[in-house]
């Protein structure tokens, strides 16, 4: 199994050596198991390299640290685990896979090449696809009074196909046509035990200060004004158009 994911194997990705411990160690949600086949499922150019951008167990539990790991990234693959109760004899872990960089945006946006799964040791990993029911792919947004302040996943606005809070201690899960997924959690509500971010396809404008937020429009850069707008049926002529990239 070591194989499968080092760089001697030219189907999966590569990994540093560090990154490479965690995994064939205890000290990842990303087993090497559980590595290799998710592999599978991703698109060939996010098997390319792999790089643990955030991790709860090593950066601390902050949603700045993880926000800036993940915004503007790139591909990112998340992987997350509830905190783990007695009487659960195997950690449930579950997560999704963004094709598209997360951006801070008050709507949705993304790409159907984004899935969500769950894994764990009795039922193995189930990949839950994008059915094109609708395009709520994914939702970034914080520091905001009117609009939900977190990471979502498929769903709609309040009802988060998966949804990471803000607050950085919850998160919930429910059953979605966006992914035609169940829910994930063994509770709607659950208490987060670590998450993971890893940067499987790093953007190629990722550290470029000239393409970030020098050149976001007003509309981008004000969400809340944006959120009053949409709520009173005037038009916003600036707001980004985003494109679904071809699926491979």
């Amino acid at each position: 199994m070591v194989a499968d994911i080092t760089e001697t194997n030219l189907n999966c990705p590569k990994l540093s050596t560090s990154d490479l411990g965690r995994i064939l160690g205890s000290d990842s949600l990303l087993t090497a198991e559980l590595g290799w086949a998710l592999s599978r499922e991703l698109p060939a150019h996010a098997r390319k390299h792999w790089q643990c951008a955030y991790s709860s167990r090593h950066d601390g539990r902050s949603w700045s640290t993880f926000q800036g790991a993940i915004e503007n990234r790139g591909s990112i693959l998340l992987l997350v685990s509830e905190k783990k109760k007695k009487k659960r004899p195997s950690q449930r872990i579950f997560g999704a896979y963004l094709d598209s960089e997360a951006v801070r945006l008050p709507s949705w946006h993304g790409t159907s090449q984004n899935f969500l799964f769950s894994a764990d040791s009795a039922t193995g990993l189930s990949v839950y696809r994008a059915t094109g029911f609708n395009d709520n792919y994914q939702y970034l947004n914080y520091a905001m009074q009117t609009l939900p302040n977190g990471l979502g996943i498929g769903g709609q606005l309040e009802h988060f196909g998966l949804w990471i809070d803000s607050g950085f201690a919850n998160g919930s899960s429910n059953p979605t046509a966006t992914y035609d997924s169940p829910q994930l959690s063994a509770q709607y509500d659950f208490t987060i035990g670590s998450i993971e971010a890893w940067l499987v396809r790093a953007s190629s404008t990722a550290g470029d200060s000239s393409s970030g937020q020098a050149k976001v429009s007003a509309v981008v850069a004000n969400p809340e004004a944006v959120a009053l707008l949409e709520m009173a049926n005037r038009p916003m002529y600036s707001a980004p158009i985003h494109r679904s990239e071809p699926s491979p």
